[in-house]
């Protein structure tokens, strides 16, 4: 069942182009300044946020397979839209718009990974299915780039048909393996408790009573399940790092573009390196699988904010593609135990019953990100230049390693009683 799921996340991610060039896009064709681009690629990550917390709540309500095809549609038709649109300021709703749609999926991929795969084996699925993300990273850039020389325009369709013809995929994968609109944990064998504690009663009437009670299905609500989410120290620990990382490390779409761009270097030097990491990661994602299974996740974690610390202190003198490529192969490095390893510990982490609702809490931490990082990396550049930017980024990444450390209890208690139920 994951690897039906993995194969259309590979091809998927292959077609995953447009926002990495949207900043470029904006400057070179539509002529706007470096931190107007910024204001409006932001866009895209706040529509996320809604995508986000109602795209995993929703999953473990209606199932995982409704909220995956619903969101790659809808994203389809959206980038068609993006195409047509020429004022910088309509495509902005647009995005909006297109942020909420095409997030929807996330959550609820996540969670159908810690579905069906055994607690001991998710950290080497996550790692797979980063992968399978950073082979349609190295990819992506290439074809992008050909497209953009011939018409920006056909990134957006091409774009929006993968995520058509991966889909249908999906949809005939679910299918065949038969897979339900719920997924495990629903509330229903609750309800059944519940009935069968009332007819055991001895009063016919209060037994009655309370089996018409239990039959009716419970009102489900979005912020309950999140209030439950919110109360979790050990999961939100990692929202917080997590976004403080992200908003750094998403330098690499909405500052990185810009801080080329005003060196004289272009697309085919910015597409370049984003091969590069996606190339690096793919040959040595596999590998490290072994390496990271002998090592706790919050080790892992900080050795990674770590190395990407050292990658981006080197990027505060760069001055060339030779230098940027150097800085890229540091941080890419620094990221490849990151996102699997975070992934794989809010999983861990989460009861089964709001598996979806742990991982959109967790993935609204990526669509903060994308709706600040072009707003503060868009900034610093237009007041104080590149170089404040990648310091101000090393910064982060060091107290983020730092925080990390200081609060793995409450994670690693909450995974060791998670382990010992799956197990018991």
């Amino acid at each position: 069942m994951f690897w039906g799921l993995w194969v259309t996340l590979l091809i998927l991610w292959m077609g995953r182009f447009v926002t990495s060039f949207l900043s470029m896009y904006l400057v070179s064709d539509m002529h706007v300044s470096a931190g107007v681009a910024g204001t409006i690629v932001s866009m895209y990550g706040f529509g996320g946020i809604f995508g986000c917390l109602y795209g995993g709540a929703l999953s473990d309500r209606f199932g995982r397979p409704a909220m995956i095809v619903i969101g790659n549609l809808g994203s389809a038709a959206m980038l068609v839209l993006l195409a047509f649109i020429g004022n910088p300021w309509i495509m902005a709703i647009a995005l909006l718009a297109y942020g909420a749609i095409s997030s929807m999926p996330t959550p609820a991929v996540a969670a159908y990974v810690s579905d069906v795969v055994p607690f001991r084996k998710q950290k080497r699925a996550y790692s797979l299915q980063t992968w399978a993300a950073n082979f349609g990273f190295a990819i992506g850039p290439i074809i992008a780039n050909q497209l953009v020389k011939i018409s920006y325009a056909l990134m957006f369709y091409a774009e929006a048909a993968v995520l058509v013809f991966a889909t249908i995929l999906m949809i005939v994968f679910f299918k065949e393996v038969g897979l339900g609109k719920r997924p495990r944990g629903e509330v229903a064998p609750a309800r059944a408790s519940q009935a069968a504690e009332s007819a055991a009663g001895n009063a016919v009437e209060h037994a009655v009573k309370q089996t018409g009670e239990s039959q009716r299905p419970q009102r489900f609500s979005v912020w309950r399940s999140y209030r439950r989410a919110c109360a979790d120290g050990a999961l939100m620990s990692m929202v917080v790092l997590m976004f403080l990382y992200t908003l750094a490390y998403y330098q690499i779409v909405s500052g990185l573009p810009i801080s080329m761009t005003q060196i004289g270097l272009g697309t085919d030097e910015y597409s370049s390196l984003l091969t590069i990491n996606g190339g690096l990661l793919c040959l040595l994602q596999i590998p490290a699988i072994g390496l990271f299974q002998r090592m706790s996740n919050t080790r892992v974690l900080v050795l990674g904010m770590s190395i990407t610390a050292v990658g981006y202190a080197f990027q505060i003198g760069a001055n060339s593609w030779v230098a940027f490529a150097i800085a890229t192969v540091l941080w890419t490095l620094g990221e490849l135990g990151t996102f699997p390893i975070a992934a794989t510990t809010v999983a861990n982490i989460a009861p089964k019953d709001v598996r979806g609702t742990y991982q959109g809490l967790y993935n609204l931490v990526w669509s903060l990100s994308n709706a600040f990082s072009p707003l503060v990396g868009g900034w610093i550049l237009n007041a104080f230049g590149s170089r404040v930017l990648w310091i101000c980024c090393t910064v982060m990444f060091v107290i983020v390693a730092i925080g990390f450390y200081v609060t793995r209890g409450p994670r690693e208690r909450a995974a060791a009683r998670n382990l010992a139920v799956e197990e018991g």
